[in-house]
Formats: C-alpha cells, structure tokens, sequence
C-alpha cells in the first residue's frame, strides 16, 4: 500500500515538474512573440524585414527538428 502511495507521488510530482516547464517555456516565448510584434509595428524596410525573419526563426523554433 505505501509503495502504491509513493509511486502515485513521484508520478504526481513529475507530471508537475514538466507542466511547470511547459509553462515557463511557453510564457517566454509569448513574450519574446509579443516583442517581435511591437518591433515589427515600429519599424519599416529592412528593419521590418529583419524584425519578420526573426518573428518566423521564433515560430520555427518550436519544431524540435529545427535549429537556428
């Protein structure tokens, strides 16, 4: 009965662990997102541009096959 009980607790404690990861991860890329926006809106031409390809290399980097 107690192995059942400590069991159940690291597989709780571990499902916490990595959606406390997910979370983080995804605030920070919602932040770094709305950054690019902002940058995207205030600037024009090459800047623009620039500021675009970044905004993409972010979306492509939730691909796990795909490396800056």
């Amino acid at each position: 009965m107690a192995i059942k009980f400590l069991i159940c607790l690291f597989i709780g404690i571990f499902f916490t662990l990595i959606v406390g990861a997910l979370i983080v991860f995804f605030v920070d890329f919602f932040r770094e997102l709305r950054y690019l926006n902002k940058e995207i809106q205030c600037n024009y031409g090459a800047q623009r541009r620039y500021w675009v390809r970044q905004r993409r290399r972010l979306w492509l980097s939730l691909l796990p096959f795909v490396k800056y």
